[in-house]
């Protein structure tokens, strides 16, 4: 199973003209286009970001995740694609990063999730990318063996997955990796990642932290729109 994800998706946008539009254009013309070969489809409204996370690229808008059982259900819906209505700006206004990613982790650091039910769940989702003429490969070795060793070890993570990009994905993307890290709040999030944060190794190509090309959502546990299942309000 792949996952098509969008982070800072309408960002650019009016947030009334861009839930409007994507409430009651766009949603409704991929759910009858590729609906019958998603089994989610799902968007997040991100939070604000605060001022220290911008040097992440984190960004405001929403976050989507649209499932398919497969690369080849994804590029068989694509040929059922149909010219979409545009956004008010047109389509450079919406924005966003794109990658294709399995569904399910290729790395969990952590191996552990909290329940929804024992607290509130914060999640910075990340997608980057390593510099241009860095090997992905090389790249790849430090992340998983040394810093993603150190990121563990921040007080605080309640969960830390990653997804490798698809080494042959059926839509091109330059972003290597979506990556995923929780905490109970924004509060926890600042002590773990701004005030007192583990000490990191810095790769050979970058030596300050963020030390790869990066952009964030800050998302909750639950869906803001499920649109297999919902049909939201337009405001």
């Amino acid at each position: 199973m792949i996952k098509h994800a969008f982070i800072g998706f309408l960002n650019g946008m009016n947030e009334t003209d861009a839930l409007r539009w994507y409430l009651r254009f766009h949603s409704k013309e991929v759910a009858r286009f590729v609906g019958p070969w998603l089994r989610r489809y799902e968007t997040f409204k991100a939070f604000p970001p605060p001022p220290e996370a911008k040097r992440f690229g984190a960004v405001g808008g929403f976050m989507t995740e649209l499932w398919y059982a497969s690369a080849e259900d994804f590029t068989e819906a694509r040929a059922n694609y149909r010219p979409y209505t545009p956004p008010p700006g047109g389509w450079p206004a919406a924005g966003g990063s794109v990658t294709i990613v399995p569904a399910m982790p290729t790395e969990d650091f952590l191996r552990k999730e909290p329940a929804p039910e024992e607290r509130h769940i914060l999640r910075w989702v990340r997608m980057f990318k390593y510099p241009d003429g860095v090997p992905p490969k090389e790249a790849d070795k430090w992340y998983i063996e040394v810093h993603s060793q150190e990121v563990k070890q921040q007080t605080g993570l309640l969960k830390y997955t990653s997804h490798r990009a698809l080494e042959k994905p059926p839509a091109p993307s330059p972003w290597h990796r979506l990556e995923e890290l929780w905490y109970e709040d924004f509060d926890a999030w600042r002590k773990a990642v701004i005030e007192s944060p583990p000490h990191y190794t810095p790769p050979p190509w970058r030596k300050e932290e963020p030390f790869v090309d990066m952009v964030s959502n800050f998302v909750g546990y639950k869906p803001s729109y499920d649109f297999l299942k919902d049909s939201p309000l337009i405001p």
